[in-house]
């Protein structure tokens, strides 16, 4: 038994996703997660990577399916300007981020993550936001 707990210490810490907690689904979605909100952006800091965004620094906002062999991951791109990050749906917070995102950009398709979901196993690529100049 003390060997099984020093050999778990030695080895890496996974950061925890939306697959490996113990929390239960409405835990999971209620769960802010990684993610931080202001009035004017929030701050996204995960296992290492943190960056804030203001709400209008986004230019674009991407989703799409990456097909993982067994299961597809939905994915999206957060573009500012030349630049982007990706948020994948296992990252903590991920419901709250979705829903935070049709607050503030009215124009977002409100059903946009049920239809991505179909047909399974194709990428579904579909820009859902775009800011007019």
């Amino acid at each position: 038994m003390w060997f099984k707990e020093w050999w778990l210490k030695l080895l890496p810490k996974k950061a925890e996703t939306n697959y490996n907690t113990r929390k239960s689904f409405d835990e999971i979605y209620e769960d802010l997660g990684a993610f931080y909100y202001t009035d004017d952006g929030f701050t996204i800091s995960h296992d290492g990577f943190e960056r804030k965004v203001m709400w209008n620094d986004i230019t674009m906002i991407n989703a799409y399916k990456k097909d993982l062999l067994a299961i597809d991951r939905i994915e999206m791109e957060i573009v500012c300007g030349d630049q982007y990050f990706v948020v994948t749906e296992d990252l903590p917070g991920w419901f709250q981020f979705v829903i935070k995102l049709k607050e503030v950009f009215e124009t977002i398709p409100k059903d946009w993550d049920l239809n991505i979901i179909h047909p399974a196993f194709e990428r579904n690529f579909t820009t859902i936001y775009t800011k007019l100049k």
